[in-house]
């Protein structure tokens, strides 16, 4: 039996062949960007560990670290060093959440109005930092002639490196202050008795500002030479015993090393005229009527 195929056959027999590798080949490069997409997700996924997990809710360590930053500065030391007893209050307060949205409290009235009042203050916030606040010029001799008038303000503040034992005992303090003079490691000593959250950092401090230490620290740890050793000084929270590293001296900043302080200075005051300038106008262009009679009549 013969075949015969026509050219016009064998040209439409081509275009769906052609049409069928397009196809396969939209597929295949489909497959792979999900699987960079996957990758991705993935690896993002893997450095976001999840710490605890509350009743099917995951606490991950972006949670973790969103709540730590929310706290007071000088807190977030101790909470690096006590991160397990952090993660116990964050579960505390993924389980009263749970709890209070169980208990309808999510659909009240009440607290939606005060959601609307929290949203409201945010966008007024975000608002005036990143429209008016943000970035006003400020002309260099303005900076300059800030810098002449205001010397005081470009001080640089003596600082001393420190660090810290804290312990309840004097004996105790006593004794560590007789091991380091014979060669033991302060750091080591540290973590093994001090009391206080700088434990975990060997009782590292870092450098300690003039004007951050109370009054009765302070005398003393400024008045130590690098690698001296304190006597227990008796607080209301224990012993104290400092060990002085490098200290700096206060020193007058020249105008360039002043630049970003003065960049911040005169921008925040720059800052708040932007601002009062931004009502005037939003007034000017708005329709205001004060219900005085009213006002007059609020009891409190």
């Amino acid at each position: 039996m013969k075949i015969e195929i026509s050219f016009k056959q064998l040209k439409g027999w081509w275009r769906q062949k052609r049409r069928l590798l397009l196809i396969v080949a939209l597929v295949l490069v489909a497959l792979a960007l999900l699987g960079v997409i996957a990758k991705i997700i993935t690896e993002k996924r893997s450095k976001d560990l999840t710490l605890a997990v509350v009743n099917g809710h995951r606490i991950r360590v972006s949670d973790f670290k969103k709540q730590m930053a929310a706290v007071p500065e000088f807190y977030q030391a101790y909470v690096a060093g006590n991160r397990s007893q952090f993660l116990q209050d964050l579960i505390d307060r993924e389980l009263v959440y749970q709890k209070a949205r169980r208990s309808g409290y999510g659909r009240s009235r009440e607290i939606e109005a005060r959601l609307a009042e929290l949203k409201k203050d945010f966008l007024v916030q975000e608002y005036v930092q990143k429209e008016i606040l943000n970035n006003p010029n400020v002309p260099e001799k303005d900076m300059r002639q800030y810098y002449k008038s205001q010397p005081m303000d470009f001080v640089q503040p003596a600082s001393v490196q420190l660090s810290e034992i804290i312990v309840s005992d004097r004996k105790v303090a006593e004794n560590i202050i007789e091991r380091y003079r014979k060669g033991e490691n302060f750091e080591d000593l540290a973590r093994k008795y001090s009391e206080a959250p700088s434990k975990g950092r060997g009782g590292n401090l870092g450098f300690v500002r003039e004007g951050k230490l109370p009054e009765q620290l302070a005398r003393i740890a400024f008045g130590m030479s690098p690698g001296q050793i304190s006597a227990p000084i008796q607080t209301e929270t224990g012993y104290y015993l400092l060990l002085a590293g490098q200290n700096i001296p206060s020193r007058q900043l020249s105008y360039e090393e002043s630049i970003p302080l003065l960049k911040k200075i005169m921008q925040s005051k720059s800052g708040e005229n932007n601002f009062k300038d931004s009502l005037v106008r939003l007034r000017a262009k708005s329709k205001i009527k004060m219900m005085g009679a009213n006002l007059e009549k609020m009891e409190f």
